[in-house]
């Protein structure tokens, strides 16, 4: 019961970490008064870098640096000297804003009114509206991308869709390469340099060829599962147990764990990352969630295979090691099954993840529990 309350309080804490955090030294902001002949306006200069996640986010100040932000609905309302991230929902920047250094954008509509200098992007849709400018090269991924303002360089774009404003004058100043279902009409004078088009591959697959990739993608799931199962089996056999004995007793509690962790440990490492004083934790707090996640599929193969081989008369880490396996590769092809398959994979992940964490939590010897209770 203690140890539930300490995980309950941990999952507490990360909520009130996440929701909500702005961090900007107040005492490097200098208030900078503007008038026009309609009234004023007040702003500040912040001589940090800004570190910003919320709901609904307004950048509304001038950023002397570089701007991370994170949130639903992102607007860019000033300047930014330095170079921006921003991961949102709907991201915009408005036509009195500059981004001065790079803008690297993950979202899911991307709206430019504003000038920045260079633009990674990746988005559902793209707009870079009449009154917006990238100065320099735009590199974009999207699935509808609209351009109706200036490129001052070259325009990388892979998208389904694309549509170019009709002008006399040079929309995109450098050279365009892009990638989609079908080649667009480009008016003469649109594009000063080189238009390369690379059409989307729409090739046949044969059944022949469908069944050697997922024969491929198996063994390579069996070979990186083999490795882990060997690990764990041999140079850990209490923890062995403790993966069935979450699985057949604590499998509601592995569960809710999972899809805590799932959320948020992400969600915390990019906290992490967006502070000075921890940046390389949250990059090592990531990377241990990827490899988590990775061996998702073994550890639900092992927690069934050693609780099927809990049942056995002459148990042996042979045939634990075996019925894992042959426990993955049946769970890997219950994946496949339409419809179905992607939820199967989902609850591989949560509960794989979940059961991970959770045997972790336990500290007793469950070998002879697990012993009386397959043998009832």
């Amino acid at each position: 019961m203690l140890k539930m309350k300490k995980i309950l309080f941990l999952c507490l804490f990360i909520l009130l970490i996440c929701s909500s955090i702005c961090m900007a030294s107040s005492e490097t902001a200098a208030p900078i008064n503007e008038s026009s002949e309609e009234g004023s306006s007040h702003f500040s200069v912040l001589n940090t870098d800004l570190y910003i996640a919320d709901n609904n986010v307004v950048v509304d100040n001038i950023v002397n640096g570089n701007a991370f932000v994170y949130g639903s609905n992102v607007t860019i309302k000033n300047d930014i000297m330095g170079d921006l991230f921003v991961l949102g929902n709907s991201v915009s920047i408005d036509e009195q804003a500059s981004v001065v250094g790079n803008v690297f954008v993950y979202a899911t509509d991307l709206t430019i009114n504003g000038e920045v200098i260079d633009l990674y992007g990746f988005s559902q849709t793209f707009t870079l509206g009449d009154s917006g400018k990238i100065d320099r090269d735009l590199r974009l991924y999207s699935n509808s991308c609209t351009i109706n303002g200036l490129i001052g360089k070259d325009a990388y774009i892979a998208a389904n869709t694309i549509s170019l404003k009709n002008s006399t004058s040079n929309l995109i100043a450098g050279n365009l390469h892009y990638t989609s279902s079908e080649e667009i009409n480009i008016e003469d004078g649109v594009v000063k340099g080189e238009v390369k088009y690379t059409p989307v591959s729409t090739e046949e697959v044969s059944v022949q060829k469908v069944i050697t990739n997922y024969m491929i993608i198996l063994i390579n799931v069996l070979v990186y599962s083999i490795a882990t199962i060997l690990v764990i089996i041999f140079l850990g056999p209490k923890f062995t147990e403790k993966l069935s004995y979450c699985l057949s007793k604590r499998a509601f509690a592995s569960t809710g764990i999972g899809i805590i962790g799932v959320v948020f440990v992400p969600v915390l490492a990019l906290m992490l990352f967006v502070t000075r004083f921890a940046t390389y934790l949250g990059i090592a707090m990531f990377v241990l969630y990827l490899l988590m996640l990775s061996i998702t599929i073994s550890i639900l193969g092992i927690a069934v295979g050693n609780y099927l081989a809990n049942k056995l008369k002459n148990k042996t880490k042979a045939k634990t090691f075996g019925l894992s396996i042959a426990s993955v590769a049946v769970i890997w092809l219950l994946q496949l099954i339409p419809t179905i398959g992607s939820w199967i994979s989902i609850f591989t992940v949560v509960f794989g993840f979940g059961l991970l964490l959770f045997a972790n939590f336990i500290r007793k010897d469950v070998t002879d529990i697990n012993t009386q209770q397959t043998s009832k």
